[in-house]
């Protein structure tokens, strides 16, 4: 479903949206804090993502094998990519995780700080205190980066 570019991109430190609803049709909007590509097997596809530990209603969402919108956006191209799927729920740590958000936000800060010029110090306050885990399957993904075929499917990879 990923080409090698695209997996790169997307564990890269892109900025991550995530977006959620409850049962009764209102929606909720989150961050995530690194990402990686799991499970990738002709049209079926799996990430772990990190969510914010104090972003409960996305950690409740998520906990429930709900569906879940993943934007994916490089902050210095704008290059833009919507993922949708289920959520598998949550997933139990990993020795990876921490290291795996440290990168993710020390890349995703620096991205922002370049372009933007955003002190470190005001960026350092918006960093989660903890992370969790949960793993969600990817049906359908499209192109977002901003231009005339935003919007437009992306076939799954050969």
């Amino acid at each position: 479903m990923f080409d090698d570019e695209t997996t790169a991109f997307l564990m890269s430190g892109c900025a991550l949206i995530i977006g959620t609803v409850r049962a009764d049709g209102e929606p909720h909007a989150g961050r995530g804090w690194g990402l990686d590509v799991v499970v990738d097997a002709g049209d079926r596809a799996e990430v772990r993502l990190l969510l914010d530990a104090d972003d409960l209603t996305t950690i409740e969402l998520a906990a429930a094998d709900g569906a879940m919108a993943i934007t994916a956006a490089n902050v210095r191209t704008l290059r833009s990519v919507q993922m949708k799927g289920r959520s598998l729920g949550l997933a139990a740590p990993a020795a990876g995780d921490d290291e795996r958000a440290r990168r993710y936000v020390d890349q995703f800060f620096t991205d922002i700080e370049d372009t933007d010029g955003t002190s470190p110090e005001l960026l350092a306050a918006f960093e989660p205190s903890g992370f969790v885990a949960c793993n969600v399957e990817i049906v359908e993904r499209y192109d977002q980066t901003p231009g005339p075929g935003a919007g437009a499917p992306i076939p799954a990879e050969p």
